[in-house]
């Protein structure tokens, strides 16, 4: 018997996205009001920032990992960032510095991970901690009185005049990761681990190195997510990237890639970065209290895990199951 065809997540939050748009233009104003020039800008750089951040966080939970240090990795490197920009260089110089530093902090939390054999949860959680209390006892709370140089990034940094560098940024490694997602044997054995971790093993993959490269590749996007983020301001506090990470992992949940891994899809996490993006401007628009924004997010990720887990249900089972049920009877 043949199951019963469904549209895929990602289709049914496309809709959702279009239809949050739509209601957000009747009520927010139209173009003079919620789609102003302005208001558009900055949903487009949250977008970028969370959709950057969440490639690497769908990599990682397809593996059927999770890293809930990226909120402290983002505010190291805009730290490490910005003190190497007082020195006068640019963003071609400080960018790559902090794509390393990514690299190395997540990669470490991999290591560990392998290493000890601990579950990811624990070892992200507790150096999550580290790199704050770090930033926290070197610093006194921030660095400030950046120069033209570190601001340049989001506020100078126009394509035609018009559209921000980032946003052509955060849309190219789109591109790249759509073709990564599609076509890259690193993507299937990301998969292979997801679904089955032992199997994969005995297929020849050598996890340990694969996850490690995943946790890394994961860093150096957030080397480029820390500067988007970062440089809207000539400061940067120590927790410039506090629990961002939960918002990240709900771009990704929402766009549909599976909480314990094995699946998911590049454009189902744009979307669910999209959306996410939109929430806490459009209520602060509509004039609802910014508190709700929490409340929002929270409810847009559990149904998107009720929606996931009834699609992936078996109904036919359980008709089944009722049937044999009755004849027993």
């Amino acid at each position: 018997m043949n199951k019963r065809k469904s549209l895929p997540q990602e289709a049914l939050l496309a809709i959702l996205v279009l239809v949050v748009m739509v209601v957000i233009y009747i009520f927010g104003g139209g173009t003079e009001g919620f789609y102003s020039l302005q208001n558009i800008m900055t949903v487009l750089r949250t977008f970028s920032y969370l959709f950057v951040a969440a490639i690497g966080m769908t990599m990682i939970i397809i593996t059927g990992n999770i890293d809930i240090s990226f909120g402290g990795v983002i505010s190291v490197i805009a730290i490490i960032m910005a003190a190497v920009s007082k020195l006068g260089v640019q963003i071609w110089v400080f960018l790559p510095i902090g794509m390393l530093v990514g690299m190395l902090l997540c990669g470490l939390n991999a290591l560990l991970m392998v290493k000890f054999r601990l579950p990811s949860m624990v070892i992200t959680l507790a150096t999550q901690q580290i790199f704050y209390g770090v930033l926290l006892l070197v610093l006194d709370g921030s660095i400030y009185n950046l120069r033209a140089n570190w601001t340049w990034f989001s506020f100078k940094f126009r394509v035609f005049e018009v559209v921000p560098g980032y946003v052509l940024i955060a849309l190219g490694l789109f591109v790249v990761a759509l073709l990564f997602f599609k076509y890259s044997p690193f993507i299937k054995r990301l998969y292979a681990i997801g679904n089955n971790k032992q199997g994969a093993i005995y297929s020849g993959i050598n996890v340990d190195r694969t996850l490690i490269a995943t946790y890394m590749i994961s860093g150096a996007l957030l080397g480029i997510s820390s500067a988007i983020l970062a440089t809207a301001g000539n400061r940067v506090t120590c927790t410039v990237g506090n629990n961002l990470e939960m918002t990240v992992i709900a771009c990704v949940v929402v766009g549909g890639t599976s909480a314990t891994g094995g699946s998911g899809k590049i454009y189902g996490t744009a979307l669910g970065a999209l959306l996410l993006a939109m929430v806490a401007p459009s209520l602060s628009h509509m004039g609802i209290n910014t508190y709700w924004t929490d409340l929002f997010t929270g409810a847009i990720i559990v149904l998107a895990v009720m929606a996931s887990a009834l699609r992936e249900f078996d109904f036919s089972s359980l008709k089944k199951r009722k049937t044999n049920v009755e004849v027993t009877k």
